[in-house]
């Protein structure tokens, strides 16, 4: 209730695992339990402590502030069972995911961030292709720290949101072509994306606080989906807490301003709204998918060419089951 844990530490969206009702009584009794993914192959050990219900409605009302089955994130939550199990977990592996290279610990990162030489690291959350928007927040994000840990999440995400693939490509043109290695960590992060709005923003710079990262941006809408959030009720949540460990860069969300002819915000840009453009997800999704390139103002082209072609061959956005393991 208190968006924390019993340890006092901030904790914002509950990590459970479910259990069918007609198996509950397995958990119970076993000292221990095999956790395998869907090719059989065994990623950890669960030492089961207790088996409890959750009250599934109250705790889909408190995360998501709705219970509007039309939500994504509350529609997949409500097909899980109540029953939850806790206990210890001793890890056998690591991520089964389709990006190896990319899903690296916490341990590793942080590794990299000491033979970099960077005290300062900027963490940087994505769903989606990189465009103007977003590499305005980056460029912010590389001046203000000495790096910026750019990490995608690549799980379950809802049907007709970007792929993971295409993800991951867009960032790896990026590196390829316009980003300085010195001062850009790529990764990928196999979580499910909730939609949750103002908790999961916690709960990704929580996350990318155990990453090593000290600060992490929270912009427009952040893991926000139609209508259910406010633009900056993310900014508000993360007001909320004095004890992250980690710095929130609350940013406004950036736009085009024909008469600076640049990306900007509201902050540094004095023109009117007459001269703003607004970099719409939806104009650059409905224009990949027609396999149009978007205007240039919205997304370089080198990155729309890629995922054009990730286009001809169906892997530009998820179907129903699609996740990034």
């Amino acid at each position: 209730d208190d968006m924390h844990l019993r340890s006092g530490d901030p904790w914002t969206i509950p990590v459970t695992l479910d259990v069918p009702e007609d198996e509950k009584a397995d958990f119970v009794r076993a000292d221990k339990v095999s956790l395998k993914d869907s090719s059989g192959e065994l990623l950890a050990e669960l030492f089961p402590t207790d088996v409890y219900k959750a009250d599934l409605d109250g705790d889909i009302s408190k995360v998501f502030g709705t219970d509007d089955r039309k939500h994504p994130g509350v529609a997949k939550e409500a097909t899980r069972s109540p029953y939850r199990v806790g206990g210890e977990i001793n890890i056998i592996k690591g991520d089964n995911t389709i990006f190896p290279e990319y899903s690296s610990t916490p341990d590793e990162i942080k590794e990299i961030f000491k033979r970099n030489g960077w005290k300062t690291i900027t963490g940087f959350q994505t769903r989606n292709p990189i465009h103007r928007g977003h590499e305005y927040l980056q460029d912010m994000a590389m001046k203000m720290t000495d790096g910026i840990f750019i990490h995608p999440l690549i799980g379950w995400k809802k049907r007709g949101d970007f792929s993971p693939i295409a993800v991951m490509k867009s960032y790896e043109t990026m590196l390829d072509r316009f980003y300085s290695r010195d001062k850009v960590v790529l990764g990928a992060l196999t979580t499910p994306m909730r939609y949750a709005g103002p908790r999961e923003a916690v709960f990704h710079a929580i996350i990318r606080r155990n990453y090593g990262c000290t600060h992490f941006i929270v912009g427009r809408d952040h893991a926000g989906v139609g209508n259910y959030y406010g633009t900056y009720d993310a900014h508000k949540m993360c007001d909320r807490f004095n004890d992250l460990g980690i710095k929130v860069l609350k940013l406004l969300g950036p736009y085009y301003c024909r008469k600076c002819a640049d990306v900007v915000t509201e902050e540094v840009c004095p023109h009117g709204q007459e001269y703003a453009l607004s970099i719409s997800g939806t104009y650059i999704k409905s224009q990949l998918f027609e396999g149009k390139s978007p205007a240039l103002e919205y997304m370089r082209k080198e990155i729309s060419d890629v995922l054009i072609g990730l286009g001809r061959e169906d892997k530009l956005f998820c179907r129903e089951t699609e996740d990034g393991v």
